[in-house]
């Protein structure tokens, strides 16, 4: 299957970030819109037998709030070994919970794709997604050697058209939980289900949690 470990945002996290994104980028529409405007353009050039490109939505689009997450790593496609040995592997993982704030925005040309990200990355999610890799590896997958930067993609099919964010997202993320998920393509798009889950817990004493107030649930 098709996979990545990544991590997940609450439905209140995600809805804040889209309600950003709807008023900062206001003229991103959703894809099935963007392909309904793209038949219409066809079918009302087809009518009046003018030539248009039709290779597909060249037009930005925006990714469905349901679909973000921040990737930890990108796995591709595994087999039904690799993906015992990795669950054993990260069942040995351990690292604590942490939060970040999704306050600057993005556009990487070559995927061609909007984010938002963290202007300051937190120690402990640099430490995940580099356990993560070293999990990865130990299950004989090959992973590609590249500098880490977390995101949430936004908007698809995005170039240096697009106009930028009218102003800056400010979406704080608490993040108590990693997890496997899978790619999967349907007719309405691709969907990422969580496979399976395991939790992020402080390290340190119980004496050392009351005192901060912390709590395991």
């Amino acid at each position: 299957m098709r996979s990545f470990i990544g991590l997940d945002l609450s439905a209140t996290e995600k809805l804040a970030l889209d309600s950003w994104r709807q008023q900062a980028l206001p003229e991103v529409m959703p894809r099935q819109w963007v392909k309904s405007e793209s038949t219409r353009t066809r079918k009302f050039a087809n009518k009046h037998n003018d030539h248009i490109n039709s290779q597909g939505p060249a037009q930005p689009y925006a990714v469905p709030a349901a679909n973000f997450h921040i990737t930890l790593s990108f796995l591709g496609e595994i087999n039904h070994r690799q993906h015992e040995a990795l669950v054993y592997e990260l069942d040995q993982l351990v690292s604590e919970p942490f939060s970040l704030t999704l306050n600057t925005t993005g556009l990487w040309n070559g995927p061609k794709i909007l984010f938002a990200a963290p202007t300051d990355t937190p120690k402990a999610l640099n430490e995940l997604a580099k356990l993560s890799r070293k999990a990865a590896r130990r299950a004989a997958i090959e992973l590609e050697n590249r500098e880490y930067k977390p995101h949430v993609t936004l908007v698809r099919k995005a170039t240096s058209t697009l106009p930028l964010p009218l102003y800056s997202p400010s979406v704080d993320v608490h993040i108590s939980a990693f997890h496997l998920f899978e790619s999967v393509s349907t007719p309405q798009g691709v969907t990422y289900p969580i496979r399976q889950s395991w939790s992020l817990k402080h390290n340190m004493s119980v004496r050392e949690k009351l005192r901060r107030g912390i709590t395991d649930e």
